[in-house]
């Protein structure tokens, strides 16, 4: 029996398989939250007061690059502007493109020049901070932090904390560790400092470290819920969930403070506690309506304890509020589909921008469209993802595959999987699929060129030596060698039905009836799967036993009228 790979493009359907999860929807994790590359701001060229034909030259030479994309001339050329002009408009252009460009000298260059000026704008010392960081220049990276400091006008514990961000996704671990040290000998006494500090040793290692700046902060300002979601944060990935929810409990309790509560409500949702889960977050948004954000998490936790229609009227609120609306859009797709409701699950999916859940809902898209006969329409919408996601292409290849085998079109999906290969020559589930698609084209050459291709690179592989096994004893005679690669594949998995099914079939092909029913029927009873019962029903068959025979033949008929082995095989014997 061949095993079709499982393709994880697939949404999963089931609400049980809908979980409170990811950044912002459980407890967060602490990872460094990935800064998005910036274009430059300024978009004209800056009008110098000393403009020599040289300076002229480089600046309209770097906005010609700049509108080209040419980004690594655009950098050069505003470098040697900055140099020329000493202009602080033109050091700071220089600057913004030459980070954009990854180009951690040439922006540090640019920033030298830029703090020339006595008067700077706030955001040129967050700029100059991150080209510091970036070029492990811990010293002026110090100075900068401190000048930032300065400028700023809101709360010393909240700017640390800002700061701490800053550090933590743009300097390699030896300068954050070093930073953050000289920063807590600086500030002993604020709580930002230590909060900043916890979060950036979760990060990179550091754990015990972690807990005991966190509870640091919890001592020097115990009214800050920011103090105790960040120990509830290192104790949950210590392992010490018992105690995280203790520290969640008895803080939200006591401060009565959204954060705490929306915190408590995630970490129950996060291991399962979805009733408790729910009262956390009813309580947070009986007290505060317009917060989206927990009114998300209490429409996810609706949908893990089955309450649709609640879920339903949460996510359809929420679709109005700008910030949640695709991610809304995406969870009333899937109630939708999941109530087979398809042509509005499309509409819900039609309305998701561009971000997070685009592709999945495009994929959701295809998806229901081939459900609807529409398997043309399905294939246009992937065909569009492949173009517009070329990283990605691999993965739509596999589903447009998967949707065309469904469909019987196996020389469509043959030919397409051909050139999925030939695009992508090492991926191993391309060819494996390939090999798929090949057997039914009957071309078994390639299918067993894939399939050896697969097992050079993944020796074990249990489900490839069972379809090249499976491949030889049923579209060949060699016999000898599909044995030995589903001995292989029954010494990983032994109690596979799949396999046993293949070496059943091996040995009826081999002419040895009964031990070949033996492994049929030890095959069937652990998964009555369509291919086995045509396999089993066949040697019964043979056997003489044609009331078992179809018998065997009407109960899987039963689950799956179209299954095509058993409807081959009745076509062939009756």
């Amino acid at each position: 029996m061949l095993l079709r790979l499982l393709l994880v493009v697939v949404i999963l359907l089931s609400f049980g398989c809908t979980h409170v999860g990811g950044r912002g929807e459980v407890l967060a994790e602490n990872k460094p939250v990935v800064e998005k590359v910036i274009e430059p701001a300024i978009k004209k060229p800056v009008e110098p007061s000393r403009l020599s034909a040289a300076l002229l030259y480089s600046l309209l030479g770097g906005e010609i690059a700049g509108q080209r994309g040419d980004v690594n001339s655009a950098s050069a050329f505003y470098a040697d502007a900055a140099r020329r002009s000493r202009d602080p408009k033109i050091a700071l252009r220089a600057a913004q493109i030459a980070l954009y460009n990854k180009d951690t000298a040439a922006a540090k260059a640019a920033i030298e020049i830029l703090r020339e000026s006595n008067e700077l704008p706030l955001e040129s010392y967050r700029l100059a901070l991150i080209i510091y960081l970036r070029s492990g220049d811990v010293p002026k990276s110090l100075l900068q932090i401190d000048e930032l400091l300065k400028e700023t006008n809101i709360p010393k514990r909240n700017a640390l904390l800002l700061v701490g961000d800053l550090v933590l996704r743009n300097a390699s671990k030896v300068v954050a560790l070093e930073v953050m040290d000289s920063l807590a000998k600086a500030h002993v006494d604020e709580a930002g400092v230590y909060v900043a500090s916890s979060q950036i040793m979760s990060h990179f290692g550091g754990p015990d470290k972690a807990e005991s700046d966190a509870r640091k902060a919890t001592v020097l300002d115990p009214s800050w819920a920011l103090g105790y979601v960040q120990l509830a944060l290192v104790l949950e990935n210590k392992g010490n969930s018992g105690e995280a929810f203790q520290v969640l409990k008895e803080s939200s309790e006591r401060l009565d403070a959204r954060q705490l509560t929306m915190g408590y409500g995630q970490l129950l949702a996060k291991h399962g506690r979805y009733i408790e889960a729910k009262e956390q977050f009813l309580k947070l948004t009986s007290k505060n309506e317009s917060y989206p954000a927990g009114r998300f998490a209490l429409g996810l936790v609706y949908l893990k304890l089955d309450e649709v229609d609640s879920a339903k009227d949460v996510f359809t609120s929420l679709y109005k509020v700008e910030a949640f609306s695709s991610r809304a859009a995406f969870y009333l797709g899937r109630i939708n589909h999941h109530q087979k409701q398809y042509k509005d699950a499309i509409v819900w999916f039609t309305k998701i921008e561009r971000g997070n859940h685009y592709i999945d809902s495009q994929v959701n898209i295809a998806t229901i469209k081939s459900k609807m006969g529409d398997l043309d329409g399905a294939r246009v919408v992937l065909q569009s993802l492949r173009n517009d996601y070329p990283k990605d292409a691999r993965r739509f290849y596999l589903l447009e595959g998967e949707l065309l085998m469904d469909d019987l079109r196996y020389q469509d999906a043959y030919r397409l999987l051909k050139k999925g290969v030939a695009e992508m020559p090492t991926s191993l589930s391309l060819r494996y699929m390939r090999s798929i698609a090949a057997t039914e084209v009957n071309d078994i050459a390639m299918a067993e060129n894939d399939l050896l291709y697969v097992l050079q690179e993944t020796p074990r592989d249990a489900n490839a030596l069972n379809a090249l096994g499976y491949t030889l004893a049923s579209k060949t005679n060699r016999f000898k060698e599909a044995r030995k690669y589903l001995t292989e594949a029954l010494l990983l998995r032994p109690n596979e039905p799949a396999i046993l099914d293949s070496m059943g079939w091996l040995t009826y092909r081999e002419g040895a009836h009964q031990k070949a029913l033996a492994l049929l029927e030890t095959a069937y009873a652990k998964s009555p799967e369509g291919e086995i019962a045509a396999h089993l029903g066949e040697v019964l068959w043979v056997l003489g036993r044609k009331q078992e025979a179809e018998k065997v033949w009407a109960e899987a008929l039963e689950r799956d009228k179209k299954n095509r082995y058993l409807i081959e095989v009745l076509q062939r014997l009756k």
